[in-house]
């Protein structure tokens, strides 16, 4: 991480958010065995309902309450969850189940380049192609980018391009150092699936009026649709933005502004903030990944004052968000400007050396 990036202090910017870093371990336990609960109950009462819209329903839910497991999960492999190393690793591991990540290609994936590599191409999660990277595409490969790209899209994105790719069996290189500990951790996943699948199957049979099709369709399939069009959409918010850069270079990158201006506080109502366990809190995360979820409300508040204006906050709208969408398909990183997939500018980004001079201003 640096420490001084175009004049900003960012240690300095770290230090507001200091005092939020305390565990309350008893509370990240509950949390994760709440969760779990909740998410076990939508999942047999997506089953079991007699109504296809009741169906439907909890098992949108279950899929919704995925999501939150997988922010435990997310803090847990920070060690930011509780301040015990051993806790984390078990409560992680609990937690990434219902969403079949492996804890150790996710530590790689998101830990290790994510966070040191923001906004650099080919490090992150809708790393967008250039006008030309696209043109030089296969034919069903530019099809699938607009399918991604279309808003409705997100789901498959993330399941094919991030989860199948990176972040479930250890198919692609590894280091050799930690692969044994991917497919100890794949194991456990495909143990998992099976057992899921087996007691979805089994409920369904004693409990409900559906066979084992529909019962993998209503205990399975539907609930980790439903998670990965939230993942992707989720991930797609937070650092793809009109005011938002992209670089092909690390080097680029560091020259250009900290991890608090790669990254967007997308505000949504109150209500699935709390649901959500504020995963859209989402620069005070990068700033100091080992801030917990139940400080991360207030430590992005804290941000946001030491920024001003600086702060990118983008309020969740359908305006916004339509804006968004339609408007950041390709980009220029010679000019940083979003394009469209006729390579026409549709916006530049925010000048960012503006941005990092209030910042600095804001941080003294």
């Amino acid at each position: 991480m640096d420490l001084a990036i175009d004049g900003i202090d960012v240690q300095r910017l770290r230090d507001h958010l200091r005092p939020f870093l305390g565990r309350r371990n008893a509370l990240a336990v509950a949390t994760v065995a709440v969760d779990v609960a909740l998410w076990a109950g939508a999942t047999i009462l997506g089953l079991v309902a007699e109504s296809i819209w009741l169906k439907a329903i909890f098992s949108a839910t279950a899929g919704l309450l995925i999501g939150t497991l997988f922010v435990l999960g997310h803090d847990a492999v920070h060690n930011a969850l509780t301040s015990s190393p051993r806790l984390n690793a078990l409560l992680g591991r609990i937690a990434f189940l219902p969403s079949l990540h492996n804890v150790t290609l996710w530590a790689i994936q998101h830990n290790r380049l994510h966070h040191r590599f923001p906004n650099v191409q080919g490090f992150n999660s809708w790393s967008p192609y250039s006008l030309q990277e696209f043109r030089a595409l296969p034919a069903w490969r530019r099809a699938l980018e607009r399918l991604y790209r279309c808003g409705l899209g997100t789901g498959a994105y993330y399941l094919i391009e991030r989860w199948w790719k990176d972040k479930f069996l250890p198919i692609r290189d590894v280091d050799p150092a930690v692969r044994r500990y991917a497919w100890r951790d794949a194991a456990l996943l495909l143990a998992w699936l099976a057992m899921w699948l087996g007691a979805a199957i089994w409920i369904a049979a004693r409990y409900g009026s559906i066979g084992p099709l529909a019962a993998v369709l209503w205990g399975f399939v539907v609930p980790f649709a439903v998670w990965n069009q939230l993942m992707g959409f989720t991930v797609l918010l937070q650092h793809t933005h009109p005011s938002v850069r992209w670089y092909k270079l690390a080097d680029d990158a560091r020259a250009s502004g900290g991890q608090e201006l790669r990254t967007i506080h997308v505000q949504y109502p109150a209500w699935y903030g709390f649901l959500t366990h504020y995963i859209m809190e989402h620069p005070a995360h990068h700033l100091n990944p080992t801030i917990p979820f139940y400080h991360l409300k207030a430590a992005q508040q804290r941000l946001n004052e030491v920024l001003g204006p600086a702060a990118f906050v983008e309020p969740i709208h359908p305006v916004s968000l339509t804006r968004l969408i339609r408007g950041c398909k390709l980009y220029d990183y010679e000019r940083h400007a979003w394009l469209d997939f006729r390579g026409r500018q549709t916006w530049p980004t925010r000048g960012h050396r503006a941005a990092a001079r209030q910042t600095q201003r804001a941080a003294a």
